[in-house]
């Protein structure tokens, strides 16, 4: 549970350094004015869900009681360490996240990574995103954009490490099966590491394949355990 205190903390850090994302600021999800140019008013930043429940070890969705992994994890072992995400992608949380993939707007960015700030492992060595697919370039990449404010909050050194070698059609309508054979060998690393514990950012966290063959590249690399944050995870039992 949020503290009055916390939150107005929160979104004053989130906001700081920006000038406003309209004139006069407005909240990005109910367009009330502002006072301050922070990303959202105080009432939508309460309305924000996060995960709190107990979650799987591996991937964080929520779990019951009697177990510590989700039967998806279970079925398939993951290259990741694990991975993290603010809450599940729906309502307010969701509207953000689309507002930092298709605009760009790197308010919002500063404010999920605010909430990332304390995944963030301290034995990490980099941070490093999932690269924009080449056929599908935009001025302002969600996850770069993430990783870059998670970065300046940590001062964890953020790098690209990896490249997407060709365009592949879009995940969404895609089955898992279809997902893992769509992105099959798409990613490389841009160099070797050197065993280095690296942080992947990411904007969604859907079925993991993504996440996961971005990790698995960097494995095959030399780098060494890799651990995901994405802003919002989808929760498929509720698709």
């Amino acid at each position: 549970m949020w503290r009055s205190s916390s939150l107005s903390e929160l979104l004053t850090a989130a906001g700081r350094g920006v000038t406003a994302l309209l004139f006069p600021p407005r909240c990005f999800v109910c367009s009330v004015p502002l006072a301050e140019p922070v990303p959202v008013c105080l009432e939508c930043f309460r309305e924000i869900e996060t995960f709190e429940d107990k979650g799987c070890v591996i991937c964080g969705r929520p779990v019951t009681e009697e177990v510590d992994i989700c039967r998806e994890c279970a079925v398939e072992p993951k290259p990741f360490t694990w991975a993290r995400a603010i809450g599940p992608h729906r309502g307010i949380l969701r509207t953000l996240v689309l507002g930092l993939k298709y605009e760009g707007e790197r308010a919002l960015a500063r404010l999920l990574a605010c909430f990332l700030l304390r995944f963030v492992p301290p034995e990490a060595d980099l941070i490093t995103f999932v690269p924009q697919d080449p056929g599908r370039q935009r001025p302002r990449h969600a996850a770069e954009l993430l990783a870059r404010e998670l970065s300046r909050k940590s001062g964890l050194r953020a790098a690209q490490l990896l490249v997407k070698t060709r365009s592949t059609p879009p995940q969404i309508s895609l089955s898992y099966e279809e997902r893992k054979e769509n992105l099959k060998g798409a990613f490389v690393a841009r160099r070797g590491g050197r065993g280095e514990r690296v942080v992947l950012v990411d904007d969604v966290y859907t079925t993991g394949t993504t996440a996961a063959e971005c990790a698995a590249a960097l494995l095959s690399a030399g780098f060494g355990e890799v651990m995901v944050l994405t802003a919002s995870h989808t929760i498929h039992d509720e698709d």
